[in-house]
């Protein structure tokens, strides 16, 4: 998707000046005449024309010379179409300046010239150390006065300052816009829904910006507001420029917050926007739980499973025992293994008789030494164990008896991490209690936590169904809080790929569920299939994945080509999804195919197609890195990773030639081939991380003929060649 210009802007863009800059106020002609009132500082000038009306007349950046609101007419903050009670007539004006926190502020009264209209308004403007314009909107309802009954004021007003605002006149410019339920979108949530999360949060701004001039304006309403509420949700692009809100103003009341707003000039595109978010949240969040070394292995962890005990995958009723080896090759089998699984061992039998959620431990094979010995096994093969906390189950023991009894069983069983069932958030007193047993244990939620709760919550699933696991779309928390371990699940869905798709193009976990309490939804052999393929690049590139500064839908230079960007030291790893790809065409020549997007790498680095095993060949271009593909591929989803040249490869005469500069001393080589029906990796032999000779016809090769030479240390990949012995010379 093309949605602005190049991100390394960004940099620029982030730095914030020493120290607080002058802040001047200046009344054209005068004062007591004013018709233009500027405010600047030395770095921005906000020009302000009072004519009929508060309007935003110039946005100019100083240094640079550009006027941000050039190619617009003055734009009213404020306009009120009326509906048909009063004609609304604010054409009074009185001016006076009080003091900010930063520097004088101007403050603006607007009311009616017509005494049936009793609303009153009150503009304050002022700079802050960035440079924003700080705009705040109070109104009052002065009826009552002799003259006039007390009356309820049906009032309906827009915000043309934002709402009509298009950046050097771009009629195609952007916006990034909340479309509620926690859900933000570029122009359409139809297109690329972008979800954060729910409830009274601190809102994501409203941008609107210009790729072709690469100009916008960020416009900040995270503030609470008394008056809008919940109106502040736009269906797409239209709506956002056609909106009328409606307010009713009760006699003799004030609302002092009807409207907050920052707005921020910048260059580039919403990006800017969001990590003027992104800050505001973590320069306020408590990391504390987050820099325990138990959720530090957390993060790591992407697969799991949630396994119901009595699920005859797992528990064998002929001798009473859990089969866990079975089900944990079983597991590598079928979705190339489990990082933890979470035990589900009470519902729905709880309520049959008065035994609880902790009574019922007791019944598993072997009690609770049973279920040790079960996780012991477990972290024998790598694999973490989770148990569900249910606060819901109140049979027998007060709620308040209940976190003693969970840290009882987690010191009885030595488990990893608690699942919060039907929980967003949790307790301090919880916390306290499990801290007592194990401080490295971590807290999972079903649902989405606030950012409160988040703060003691350090995983959650995301499930929202299918509103946002279907691709392409980004979960802006995952990029807000990298930090946060989310998994996707969607368990009564019967159609999964999107699920898989949509947890590698964000970067997060995945949920195997498939026995739901003896409701079997297996997944199909292709979801299988994905999952497997998922599951090794994900696991290779967890340095990348796991990075501390990922960008969502890094700009790209195709229409219907979304793509996130994770970075990491010698590494770049780009997840790419070729929306509406069954509606491509070579009639229309929107293929996928040719330059795709500027990749932030050093020079002489390569890129591999990890998801399709191809080779990506990168140009430069303007003194930029370009990316091609050469051929529209198979599958819609691409996870593209780029890497320093470090191996070098040669194939004649039936043998294959490796070698590796300055190998790490415990790196080792993989040499893998490709399945001709499934694209999935067949590891093949490893090699010294030095190199070494491979013969071609111990490889089995098979179509499509497709050698990975791949340095790995510990794990993780460091760099891939993709050898194409050819096919059927297309």
């Amino acid at each position: 998707m093309m949605i602005g210009s190049r991100p390394l802007l960004l940099l620029l863009l982030l730095a914030r000046p020493a120290a607080p800059a002058t802040v001047e106020v200046r009344y054209l002609p005068d004062r007591e005449n004013a018709r233009r009132v500027v405010l600047e500082n030395e770095s921005f000038s906000y020009t302000l024309l009072i004519d009929r009306g508060v309007y935003l007349e110039k946005a100019l950046n100083r240094a640079a010379g550009t006027d941000y609101l050039a190619g617009n007419p003055p734009l009213l903050l404020v306009a009120t179409p009326g509906d048909g009670t009063a004609h609304p007539g604010y054409q009074l004006f009185r001016l006076e300046e009080a003091a900010g926190e930063n520097g004088p502020a101007v403050m603006v009264y607007q009311e009616s010239a017509f005494v049936e209209n009793p609303l009153r308004f009150t503009h304050r403007l002022e700079l802050d150390p960035e440079g924003g314009l700080l705009w705040s909107l109070a109104v009052e309802n002065r009826s009552g006065m002799p003259w006039r009954e007390p009356v309820t004021w049906p009032f309906r007003m827009r915000f043309p300052f934002i709402q009509d605002y298009l950046p050097a006149g771009d009629e195609g410019a952007h916006r990034l816009i909340p479309a509620g339920a926690g859900l933000y979108a570029i122009d359409s949530v139809d297109i690329c829904p972008l979800y954060f999360t729910s409830g009274s949060e601190r809102r994501l701004p409203v941008d609107v910006w210009s790729e072709r001039v690469g100009l916008g304006l960020c416009f900040d309403f995270s503030s609470a507001d008394d008056g809008l509420g919940g109106q502040w949700r736009f269906d797409g692009g239209a709506d956002f420029r056609s909106k009328v809100f409606s307010l009713r103003v009760a006699p003799g009341s004030k609302i002092d917050r009807l409207a907050q707003c920052r707005v921020v000039p910048h260059r580039g595109d919403w990006h800017r926007a969001f990590d003027e978010f992104k800050h505001g949240l973590r320069s306020r969040f408590d990391f504390q739980y987050y820099n325990r070394p138990g959720h530090e292995s957390f993060r790591r962890l992407f697969v799991s499973h949630f396994t119901f005990l009595y699920g005859h995958d797992i528990y064998d009723p002929d001798s009473n025992r859990f089969a866990i080896d079975r089900f944990l090759d079983e597991g590598e089998a079928n979705f190339g293994g489990y990082d933890y699984i979470l035990l589900w061992h009470d519902y729905p039998r709880t309520g049959l008789d008065n035994r609880d959620q902790f009574d019922l431990y007791e019944d598993l094979p072997g009690g609770l030494a049973g279920l040790g010995k079960l996780v012991e096994r477990c972290h024998g093969r790598g694999v973490k164990v989770f148990i569900p906390y249910k606060p819901w189950d109140v049979i027998h023991r007060p709620a308040g008896e209940h976190f003693a009894q969970e840290a009882r069983i987690v010191r009885q069983t030595g488990a990893d991490g608690i699942f919060l069932d039907t929980m967003s958030e949790s307790d301090r007193e919880f916390r306290h209690e499990l801290d007592r047993v194990n401080p490295d244990v971590v807290f999972v939620s079903e649902g989405r936590p606030s950012l409160e709760a988040s703060q003691l919550v350090t995983g959650s699933w995301n499930q929202s169904g299918d509103e946002s696991n279907r691709m392409p779309a980004v979960d802006l928390f995952r990029f807000v809080f990298p930090e946060h371990n989310v998994h996707n699940i969607n368990r009564g869905a019967r159609k999964r790929e999107e699920l898989v798709y949509n947890a590698i193009f964000n970067g997060v976990g995945l949920i195997v569920w498939e026995d739901i309490f003896g409701e079997i939804n297996p997944f199909s052999w292709q979801e299988r299939v994905l999952i497997r393929r998922y599951n090794r690049i994900v696991h290779e590139n967890a340095d990348a994945f796991l990075s501390p500064a990922p960008v969502p839908l890094f700009p790209t230079l195709r229409r219907n080509f979304y793509v996130n960007y994770f970075p990491a030291a010698g590494k770049r790893v780009y997840t790419g999804w070729q929306r509406a790809r069954e509606k491509v065409s070579r009639w229309t020549d929107d293929r996928l195919i040719g330059p795709i997007l500027e990749a932030d790498c050093p020079p002489g680095w390569h890129f591999v197609d990890l998801w399709n095993h191809q080779p990506v060949p990168v140009q430069l271009i303007d003194e930029k890195s370009v990316l091609s593909l050469r051929e529209e591929t198979a599958s819609p989803m691409y996870v593209i990773a780029g890497f320093p040249s470090l191996i070098e490869t040669r194939a004649e005469g039936g043998l294959i030639t490796i070698r590796v500069d300055n190998p790490p001393a415990a790196g080792v080589i993989e040499v893998n081939t490709v399945d001709n029906l499934t694209l999935q990796e067949e590891e093949k032999l490893t090699l010294p991380a030095g190199g070494g000779t491979v013969d071609l016809s111990s490889l089995e090769l098979d179509f499509p003929y497709i050698v990975l030479v791949k340095l790995k240390l510990d794990g993780r990949l460091v760099d891939e060649a993709v050898i194409e012995l050819g096919w059927k010379k297309f």
